[in-house]
């Protein structure tokens, strides 16, 4: 996969706020101080959401080493974009769409069953996946294409992202030269599955933790497989499949990369 110039600056999303959980102020329960202790528990309190906040570049770094640990037969059925990507297209000019398009034609989508294409745009990470692109028939609800947009701060309305997403699709069957209709495209279905939501800022890792699913336990890309939408979300919740305790040991596995990775850059 081409790779962007180690020199470019990740976006760092430290300066942006849309993915803080938007609870109302009447709605959060203020913990009684102790004396001596405030100073003490801002600091630790900033040190965890510093934590949870991923730069593009530390997306990357954990999602190549993600990779490295996926099995070689899912390898050849699954392919992910770069985090830039998506983010580059939107918001660049023809020449930069295009770029972007030469690169992501080199993943041969329509010969994979799932895609994932993370979305990192105003401050918030989400996660599309592109289900089933290697198959032509839009009226099969089980195996015909399809689009997933997970987001894990419903709040932010991710329906406002379908024009850019649909402006994404068609400009890859352009670029691949398909023989499908305009019409075609429009049909394939964006859904808005329901998933575990944050309660803070860690939306990167929610992205991270729902692609590992897909990759290390295989039940999110089984049921997709015989069930319809409605169904396999809800089978997935019900089965244990997005279990708490195991989205915070991911969390925790996740924290422990970055300070590994900035003990690296340190020396």
């Amino acid at each position: 996969m081409p790779r962007r110039s180690q020199s470019s600056d990740p976006i760092d999303l430290d300066e942006e706020d849309e993915c803080k959980s938007k609870r109302s102020r009447a709605s959060i329960r203020r913990a009684p101080k102790m004396p001596g202790s405030s100073n003490r528990i801002a600091s630790s309190r900033r040190d965890k959401e510093n934590q949870d906040k991923l730069d593009t570049r530390i997306f990357d770094l954990y999602m190549e080493d993600l990779w490295k640990r996926t099995d070689e037969d899912q390898k050849n059925a699954y392919a992910y974009l770069d985090p830039l990507w998506f983010n580059s297209y939107v918001n660049g000019g023809n020449e930069q769409k295009s770029r972007i398009l030469r690169w992501t034609k080199k993943l041969k989508i329509f010969s994979r069953k799932y895609v994932f294409v993370p979305i990192v745009l105003w401050g918030h990470w989400n996660l599309l996946v592109l289900c089933h692109f290697d198959e032509t028939d839009c009226s099969d609800a089980k195996k015909g294409p399809r689009m997933l947009l997970l987001d894990s701060l419903n709040t932010t309305d991710p329906k406002r992202l379908g024009p850019d997403i649909r402006g994404f699709i068609r400009g890859i069957y352009e670029i691949e030269e398909r023989k499908e209709s305009a019409h075609f495209i429009e049909k394939i279905r964006l859904e808005f599955p329901k998933v575990p939501q944050q309660n803070g800022e860690e939306c990167g890792i929610y992205v991270l933790y729902f692609i590992n699913c897909f990759l290390q336990n295989g039940k999110l890309a089984e049921v997709l497989q015989n069930k319809t939408l409605e169904e396999d979300f809800k089978q997935l919740f019900d089965d244990g499949t997005f279990d708490p305790e195991e989205l915070e040991n991911f969390r925790k596995d996740v924290h422990a990369f970055q300070v590994e990775r900035s003990t690296e850059t340190g020396q």
